[in-house]
């Protein structure tokens, strides 16, 4: 499968085109939080400088979260713009697979892991998984978690995978568990989608929104 890969969930802006499992190009932002400035532009860039049309893709995937709200919204409205002019097939995957994923395939994990990635102050969006040879199972329903849970939690896991902005926060107050520390990576993400396309395959997308596992409060001024 050829793929453009959008990830924008964290402070980071990733993109990959990948083709099975060969990343043809890529890009990031390095986590200056200007995706909505970039996203378009270095998409763009990214296809022709392999002279390639989005018709001649297999598909589009996107990270639908959690993480930044701003983000997905941009991540997510770009992958649906491309995909209904395209007339190619849109994937989307967690932000946690993300991160799981890299850490498979980078670092060798197996056994009870625990994704978790900051939301704000001392919360944490939480998802676990079990892991064997480059295979995983969602063994609960993803939730929020405040700090003092995820430590009562922490010594049912062999590993915890943080994004590696809060990885020191997690290794404070964390000391009886392996912590990871990882960025988020599309490639990652397109790989995950070409194990089980069907799985991740997103048929009515018109009405698809991002992850977000918390309600926003909105509030007025007066």
């Amino acid at each position: 499968m050829k793929l453009l890969s959008i990830s924008s969930a964290s402070d980071i802006l990733s993109l990959a085109i990948v083709e099975d499992d060969k990343i043809l190009n890529s890009f990031s932002s390095e986590g200056n939080r200007r995706h909505a400035e970039l996203i378009s532009i270095k998409i763009k860039e990214l296809m022709e400088s392999l002279k390639l049309k989005f018709s001649e893709l297999d598909g589009v995937c996107v990270n639908l979260g959690p993480g930044s709200f701003t983000g997905l919204r941009v991540g997510l409205a770009t992958a649906k713009g491309i995909v209904f002019g395209a007339k190619v097939n849109l994937y989307g995957y967690t932000n946690f697979e993300e991160l799981l994923y890299r850490g498979i395939n980078e670092k060798n994990i197996n056994g009870k892991v625990a994704v978790v990635i900051h939301s704000r102050q001392n919360e944490f969006y939480f998802g676990a998984f079990q892991v064997l040879e480059k295979k995983f199972t969602q063994l609960d329903v993803f939730e929020l978690m405040k700090l003092d849970e995820l430590k009562i939690h922490s010594h049912n896991f062999d590993f915890i995978i943080s994004e590696k902005k809060y990885a020191q926060l997690l290794m404070n107050e964390i000391n009886n568990v392996e912590i990871v520390p990882l960025e988020n990576d599309a490639y990652f993400g397109a790989l995950i989608v070409q194990q089980n396309p069907q799985k991740y395959l997103c048929e009515n997308y018109d009405y698809l929104e991002p992850l977000y596992l918390k309600n926003f409060d909105v509030k007025l001024k007066k």
